[in-house]
């Protein structure tokens, strides 16, 4: 993310980039861009040791070039080989930083998260909760041998583009095994960084797909002390975002019913902490966010699992 050239993760201006590119190259990528279709005049590359991802029932990205092999190496070689062989040295470095200037003055993306930032402050003075704030805040705190693995669906855009202070190696993505896997992946980080606090951020969503009493009981038996961040908005924001997008004048957006994306009535989910010895606290109101999160990190020194139940807007209103 400090890179001079990196452009940010959010699908938006992601879909802008790839409208402008002539030649996409998929570096052991899972996927591109979402959802997956052929890109239209671009011609697409896919390499990795597994290009084209055969433990997937589904891919769904159309390659022109498959190209197998180590990333490292053949990345290096393909670095080798681009160029004018008839350049010098300094003509080519000339072109790389006409071209590098180009790129900053066009994309932006120091500029673009600032304003991230920025509006992620400002929501810290509205009334309810959101995940920018969440993510601002939670940045603000984490210890620079933090850990965080993640399984939010809607708010993960926010956690990825606020949370800059993580080292290589410490972010991790459960939710691309399949929901319910979050907090197995994070005791899993817990027991081989026992050292090192371990966040897990997930949405109430993905948290009923989790065996959270067996999960639990193994942070108290085994001494692997977590600290989970319940980004609860009473329902699959997802699902419902994917009803709105396909069928804009359906009955359910006519309705406003959207069936099966409520989580309803809202459990008080910090109580589940208490049953195993740890410590929850329950979270509707911004300037409340820093002291919990300072509460549940003095939980993880201590030893003991602590859930923070942050409550967002809710998916469905009447």
């Amino acid at each position: 993310k400090d890179h001079a050239l990196y452009a940010g993760t959010a699908v938006e201006p992601l879909h802008e980039l790839l409208k402008e590119a002539d030649f996409v190259l998929l570096a052991e990528a899972l996927a591109g861009w979402h959802p997956p279709s052929a890109l239209r005049g671009a011609k697409v590359a896919a390499l990795g040791e597994d290009p084209l991802h055969s433990h997937l029932p589904f891919w769904g990205f159309r390659a022109d070039y498959v190209l197998p092999g180590d990333a490292e190496a053949s990345l290096r070689a393909l670095a080798a080989s681009v160029g004018d062989p008839g350049e010098t040295l300094q003509e080519a470095a000339d072109r790389l930083e006409s071209r590098r200037r180009l790129w900053l003055a066009k994309h932006q993306w120091a500029q673009r998260k600032a304003e991230l930032r920025k509006r992620a402050r400002a929501a810290g003075e509205s009334a309810t909760l959101t995940a920018a704030w969440i993510a601002y805040e939670l940045n603000e705190l984490l210890p620079v041998d933090a850990i965080l693995v993640n399984e939010t669906i809607s708010h993960r855009g926010d956690l990825v583009q606020l949370l800059d202070k993580l080292k290589p190696g410490a972010f991790y993505e459960s939710s691309y095994g399949g929901l319910g896997m979050g907090l197995g992946t994070a005791l899993g980080v817990k027991n081989a960084h026992p050292g090192r606090p371990v966040v897990l951020t997930i949405g109430d969503g993905s948290f009923y797909y989790n065996p959270v009493v067996a999960a639990f009981g193994a942070c108290q038996e085994l001494n692997l002390p977590l600290l989970v961040l319940l980004f609860d908005n009473a329902g699959y924001q997802s699902q419902k975002n994917d009803v709105v997008r396909e069928y804009p004048q359906g009955w359910a957006v006519r309705a406003n019913r959207f069936v099966g994306t409520s989580i309803t009535p809202m459990p008080n989910y910090a109580i589940l902490a208490h049953a195993f010895g740890g410590y929850g606290e329950k979270v509707e109101r911004p300037q409340d966010v820093r002291p919990a999160l300072e509460h549940g990190f003095e939980a993880l020194a201590r030893g003991q699992l602590a859930l923070i139940h942050l409550v967002l807007e809710p998916v469905n209103r009447p």
